[in-house]
Order: C-alpha cells, then structure tokens, then sequence
C-alpha cells in the first residue's frame, strides 16, 4: 500500500493546491493522502484567515483522504523545524511511503545534493557560511551563498521559497533517517504572485478574499471547497491584524529580559523590538521598522507571535509528541485506524479532541487567541469534532 505524505497551511486551500495533490497521487500511485496541515497560526508568524477544519474540509474534498493538525510548536517556526515537525508527524504513522511538495526545480538529484551538505557541513562550508554572517547576511542568506558555491549554481535556484522549504524536507528526512521517498513536483507559478490566474498563490487568494472580490475567488478556488470557504467566511475569519492590539499591549508590559526569553529573539533583538514598539501603531509597521538584513521579516514575525502566545525558548520541544485528527474520508477509516495502532505503540498521540491531552494545551490556546482575533467566543475547540467525508457524496 502507498500512502503519499503533504506538508501544507491550505491558507486557504486553491486550484494550485488540488493540483499538487492529484499529481502527488499520480506519481506515486498512492491509495491514500495523508496532509499534515498547521493550525490556528501559520509559519508566516500570523493567525490563518481561516479556521483550521474549514481548511481540512476543504483539502478533503478535494483529494486528500486524512488531515492532521501540526502542532503550534512547530507550525510558527523556521522552514528546518516546521519540516522536521511535518515529517516527524508523517514518520510517527508508520505507514507513509512517499512525501510529496512542490518546488521551483523538481531535480531531485540537486535537491538531494544541496540537502546532504546542509545537513553535514564540512569545514569549507561552515567557513563560507561564518565569512557571510560576518556580512551581516541572515543564517539561511549565508547557507544558500555556500551551497550555490558549492554546487555551482545561482543562489535563486534554491532561494525560490518552495525550493528553500523543499530542502528542509529532504534535511528533515535525513536526519530522522527515514525511509520515506521525497517526490517533488514542479511549482509552475510565482509563490508571490498577486494576480489570481489558473493556478494562483495563497497570498493573491488572501487579499483577494479581503478585499471581497468574489469574482475572482470563484475562479482560484475548486469548485467542490468553494462552499466550505464561502461559509467559514460568513461565520467569521482572522484578519492579519487581528491581534495587532493584542500585540501592543503585550509589547507595553513586557521587559527587554522577557522579550529575550522568546524563540527567534538573541543579540539585542529585544531592544531594537521595545524602541519600535513606541512609534509603530501596527504589527506591520514594527517589523519594517526592526527588521535588517540578519534578522528577516518571518524572523520577526513568529518572535511576535510567540510573545503574543506566551512561548519561551525553552517551551518548544525537539520533536512532536502528538497530531490532531482534523478530518478524514470515511473510505480512509481502516488507514486511520492502523495509524492510531502504530502511533499508540510507539507513544505517539494522535488525537480527535483535546479535552484530556495534555500536550494540546498550547494548540487551545492558539486556538482560542484565533477566535478572539476573528472576533468569536472561546472554547470552540473543545467541541469541534473532526470532519467526516463520506465518500459517495464527494
């Protein structure tokens, strides 16, 4: 049996992303889609525009066949930890076979290059790497400097984002010494891209569902999600500045000694963050005014996040322990049920509701500073039972 792994946010979940699952599914002949998808916050440092079982909803109705939810802890982090969160996950199962992403280049060979002297760096490389940091350039500026070097390539071969995250997976399965197969699939349009063509970015459907162009949503989003996304809408999703006073407030109570305790805050950080924080009146206008070349706007962006949320350094852990069940196709259920045996043998958790999982309580409270951001009560995590597709109406 192949069962085909999917990193993703599905923020919110487009044409471009059914079409990475249906050719996932082609390439490896997979029976099943397992997508491990992130939460309440995303990997930018920001609250999702949706709630996370709408975007499972979604993804499941349009070719996925099990969602999981990433934990906080590794969803609002750096591209080599929000990996090495997804394919941990994804290995705890004990039945993956294949992951599957999307990438500017889909020549694995390079990619796998690139991924082995990332993940053991000889003397030459770190030199390269230390001379770069010296230049003030951002720890992952400097690495892709040394292996472009390395590999005689141009640095925006693997620079494009998909490309720079697509080399975590590859680090992520390296050093967890999985047998899973990388399968990448060529990303045949700007990540960034703000116009909403065929196969159109997360960011252009975000700002295009802001604005409230329905026009051009209709067209970026499967017609089968379109439904799911149009009533998650109406019931209340998170702006982007939805705990831009939040924020503040936390920044007006906080000393420079707690700001340093937050992942991603070192080398007076914290300080250049306060002298901001009296002049910026949004969360926007404080990263330009923090940010430089070494510390980058994601950097800044899930330093914030953690504050808002409470995380110290020492509150993130080196591997997930547990998984949420968002949803799943009823013709997955005996895949489920082998991958509750597995997980539970091996002392992994996964879950439907947190009630009585105590590894959880940071994803409750993610939750529910989501739902105050978008304006709705609290406590709806509790209660939110995980989505079931039956197979015959999809």
């Amino acid at each position: 049996m192949n069962v085909c792994g999917v990193i993703a946010e599905y923020d919110p979940f487009h044409k471009g992303h059914e079409r990475h699952l249906r050719l996932a599914r082609e390439k490896t002949e997979a029976d099943f889609i397992v997508c491990v998808m992130s939460g309440s916050f995303t990997q930018r440092g920001l609250p999702a525009l949706l709630p996370a079982h709408a975007r499972a909803e979604m993804a499941l109705r349009c070719g996925a066949d099990v969602v999981l939810q990433m934990p906080y802890a590794f969803s609002v982090r750096e591209a080599e930890y929000f990996a090495l969160g997804g394919v941990a996950i994804l290995q705890a199962l004990g039945c993956v076979t294949h992951l599957s992403f999307g990438s500017e280049t889909d020549d694995l060979s390079l990619l796998q290059a690139a991924a082995d002297l990332l993940e053991n760096p000889d003397a030459e490389m770190e030199a390269a790497i230390q001379k770069s940091l010296e230049k003030g350039l951002s720890f992952a500026a400097a690495q892709g400097q040394a292996v472009a070097s390395r590999l005689g390539i141009s640095v925006q071969t693997l620079d494009a984002p998909n490309a720079a995250l697509a080399l975590s997976y590859l680090r992520a399965l390296i050093r967890l010494n999985s047998g899973i197969l990388p399968v990448p699939i060529l990303r045949e349009t700007d990540y960034h891209a703000d116009e909403l063509n065929a196969l159109p970015s997360a960011s252009a459907v975000r700002s295009a569902i802001l604005r409230g162009d329905w026009a051009g949503i209709r067209k970026a989003i499967p017609e089968k999600a379109f439904p799911i996304l149009e009533q998650a809408i109406r019931n209340g999703m998170c702006p982007p500045d939805g705990l831009d006073a939040v924020l503040r407030h936390k920044l007006l109570l906080s000393s420079p000694e707690e700001i340093a305790l937050w992942p991603g805050v070192s080398e007076g950080l914290e300080m250049r963050i306060l002298k901001a924080a009296e002049t910026a009146v949004s969360r926007e206008e404080l990263i330009d005014a923090v940010k430089t070349r070494r510390y980058t706007r994601g950097r800044i962006s899930r330093a914030l996040c953690h504050g808002i949320m409470g995380v110290a350094k020492t509150d993130l852990p080196g591997l997930p322990a547990s998984a949420r069940i968002l949803g799943f196709r009823e013709s997955a259920r005996p895949l489920l049920r082998r991958m509750q045996k597995t997980t539970k043998e091996n002392g992994f958790s996964l879950y439907a509701r947190p009630a009585k999982e105590a590894a959880a309580a940071l994803d409750c409270c993610a939750d529910d500073l989501w739902r105050i951001a978008a304006g709705l009560p609290r406590g709806e995590t509790y209660r939110t039972q995980p989505v079931r597709i039956n197979t015959k109406t999809v």
